[in-house]
């Protein structure tokens, strides 16, 4: 569970030391080119959810972040019990997700009612190490499922077979 637990906190660690770093070295709206044409940072403010969705939108933010929130509190408890149970594509998936929307929704929007953005790639909304690691573990829950289902899936239809004999 160590291990669970330290991508959870490795996640924070990351997202908010490096708003920290953007915060406090960029001006808002400021944009460094990292590799032309590819990767810019560029510093904004994220009053929405995920990737600018509903920006300035006023109170209905307010309550997509309590429901965001509560998901968050269930899926710890999910976790919780199922940690044990899953392996380590499950474990990590799940630890991106989890430190990504409490480090997100958690910490920066609840602290400053904003999130800070500065990733940007062409033709893509501005996110942050959060929201990467969100996208990240749902591919690999995504993957998990794929491959644990596959395998279920062969063991049914053989198990299926034994009995038909």
């Amino acid at each position: 569970m160590i291990f669970q637990w330290s991508i959870v906190i490795a996640v924070i660690v990351a997202d908010q030391l490096t708003k920290y770093l953007v915060e406090t070295r960029m001006h808002l709206w400021q944009s460094i080119t990292l590799i032309k044409g590819l990767l810019k940072f560029t510093y904004v403010r994220n009053t929405g959810i995920g990737f600018s969705f509903l920006a300035n939108s006023g109170k209905t933010i307010e309550y997509i972040i309590l429901i965001i929130v509560l998901f968050i509190i269930a899926m710890l408890i999910i976790f919780s019990f199922m940690w044990k149970k899953r392996n380590w594509l499950f474990n990590l998936s799940m630890g991106l997700i989890i430190g990504g929307a409490l480090s997100n929704n958690a910490i920066s929007r609840v602290i400053s009612g904003s999130v800070t953005d500065f990733i940007q790639l062409p033709y893509w909304p501005v996110f942050n190490v959060a929201d990467s690691c969100v996208v990240a573990g749902a591919i690999g829950i995504g993957f998990y499922f794929l491959r644990r289902d596959g395998r279920s899936g062969k063991d049914r239809i053989e198990s299926h077979n034994q009995r038909s004999r």
